[in-house]
């Protein structure tokens, strides 16, 4: 039985505290503070603040420490630009070359994030989790590992994470069969359904993002 280090047990805690809104956006937080919310020591937080800003979940500011950052209409357009353009290349790949194996245990996970249904934060949080996994594992069966770190550098994590609660958890759209649509796609063969399938769904993703963002909900 793994045991949880008290660093990995601080970071569960400042991130469930992120993902739930108990910590206020644009404020820089206390470690001191952080420390008797994680109930660790302020160096297990510290470490649990590196991963979290390696995430993209908090950011440092030199000389005044860490916060949770606002999203603007800018940052938001760009992760989805930059997300974008290594997917729909992603994509482009996997519908010319990917073996049985891989195109199956993608099919298993798009189902799964298809199949989870909407019933709390904890929700938001496993479908948020699936999405992201079976992402970075199309990125990974390309064979390409800088097409998966990168999407993981821009900070996929948080970038799903919202989509999720402000899309997703929101069911602005039938959502049955969303993601296995876009795996039958990308395993058709045809490499420019593939392309148009990916582009369709991460445009659809900004889109309900900005207007979630205009509608003051990224921040509630």
């Amino acid at each position: 039985m793994n045991v949880m280090t008290s660093a990995e047990k601080a970071y569960h805690r400042i991130h469930k505290a992120i993902l739930e809104g108990e910590l206020p956006r644009g404020d820089f937080l206390s470690q001191r503070m952080l420390a008797e919310l994680a109930g660790t020591s302020i160096i297990s937080v510290r470490e649990a603040l590196k991963r979290l800003e390696h995430e993209h979940f908090l950011e440092s500011v030199p000389r005044w420490g860490v916060r949770i950052p606002r999203e603007t209409r800018e940052s938001i357009t760009d992760r989805y630009a930059l997300r974008e353009a290594i997917e729909v290349m992603v994509a482009y790949l996997l519908s010319r070359n990917i073996d049985s194996r891989n195109a199956d245990e993608l099919r298993l996970r798009a189902d799964e994030c298809d199949a989870i249904a909407v019933d709390g934060t904890d929700a938001v949080s496993r479908f948020a989790e699936r999405h992201r996994e079976l992402h970075l594992f199309m990125a990974e069966c390309t064979g390409k590992q800088l097409l998966k770190s990168e999407l993981e550098r821009l900070g996929l994590r948080s970038l799903l994470y919202q989509s999720a609660r402000t899309t997703w958890a929101q069911r602005v759209d039938n959502w049955q069969r969303w993601h296995r649509s876009l795996v039958d796609e990308i395993l058709s063969g045809d490499s420019v359904r593939a392309q148009e399938a990916m582009h369709h769904h991460v445009q659809h993703g900004l889109h309900h993002d900005l207007q979630m963002f205009e509608e003051g909900l990224f921040d509630a």
